[in-house]
């Protein structure tokens, strides 16, 4: 494996150039040209799903700097190749000011086929490329962004979108420093993302309920499971009540438990999918002792903010 990519849009995967070229064979310190050939790219975490044929869309081929290119190390491929039903493309937005925000990133080092994350910090702008921003390593002891991550999505938890990709990292692994390109950047290069990204104001989203950690989410997903109706259907019904939108994206398995906290874990993603949720419980059942203490929980775990839609 090469690298990663982003899904940004049905049949659109953001990468690096120097990706691209290596895994055609090109090296990277020759891509001044977009590779006429194809590339492989697949969708990590779902093995039964075959790789698909990916290749350089016209005008979406930038080398960087570090391959003798001027602008930013991106390569926007397109593919006809069928992902999985409920792989969708990536929530995507700008970094805006890199205010030393906490952020992620899913690679593929050597050695780790199935990937690992890395957490950084935003520590401004800077680096071999003018629109670049300087990623920190948060702690010696966690995965440090480096070969294998080159492409991969950067992940802002504040935002809850996409909002980077990584583009480089500094050859001593002893600093754990890293580059990213801003997806305001890419769109500048490529404007067909302008409209997916959004506007450099849109970067942090306004009264964003702050979602509950993974162990209250289980406490809602186990106070959902002792409701008699959600209990008895494995929680179709409940899922069925979702709006479209949200129940598109939610992860399956045969465990009711872990069933119940994919659908707090789903809702939890989406603006809205909080109210979302208490809205689809309430159909299901207003009534019973259980569905009130469900009710009742997720004011105390999952409280909304100011402005926000409330029970």
């Amino acid at each position: 494996m090469q690298g990663a990519g982003i899904l940004v849009m049905p049949g659109v995967v953001l990468t690096c150039a120097h990706v691209v070229a290596s895994a055609v064979g090109a090296g990277r310190d020759r891509p001044a040209a977009a590779p006429a050939g194809p590339v492989l790219i697949d969708a990590p975490g779902y093995p039964d799903s075959s790789a698909g044929a990916a290749s350089v869309v016209p005008g979406g081929w930038f080398p960087g700097p570090l391959s003798g290119g001027s602008e930013g190390d991106l390569a926007v491929l397109r593919t006809a190749w069928s992902p999985p039903e409920d792989l969708l493309p990536a929530r995507v937005g700008p970094c805006g000011d890199p205010d030393r925000r906490e952020v992620s990133a899913y690679g593929h080092p050597p050695g780790v086929p199935d990937g690992l994350w890395a957490s950084a910090r935003l520590a401004g702008r800077g680096g071999p490329q003018r629109d670049w921003i300087q990623l920190e390593g948060l702690s010696a002891a966690g995965a440090r962004i480096g070969h294998g991550f080159s492409g991969a999505g950067v992940w802002d938890p504040a935002g809850r979108r996409v909002i980077g990709m990584i583009t480089a990292a500094y050859t001593d692994q002893q600093a754990k420093v890293a580059w990213m390109l801003p997806l305001e950047a890419a769109a500048r290069m490529w404007p067909p993302l302008s409209p997916t990204v959004g506007p450099p104001g849109s970067a942090t989203p306004q009264r964003v309920p702050k979602p509950p950690s993974d162990k209250d989410q289980f406490a809602l997903a186990d106070a959902l499971l002792d409701v008699p109706l959600i209990e008895e259907d494995g929680a179709a019904a409940l899922r069925r009540l979702l709006p479209t939108r949200i129940r598109r994206t939610l992860r399956s398995s045969p465990r009711l438990r872990l069933q119940l906290f994919y659908i707090v874990q789903g809702c939890a993603d989406h603006r809205g999918g909080r109210q979302a949720l208490l809205d689809a419980l309430r159909l299901l059942d207003d009534e019973s002792a259980p569905a009130s203490a469900a009710l009742g929980l997720f004011k105390e775990l999952w409280p909304t903010t100011p402005g926000d839609e409330t029970p």
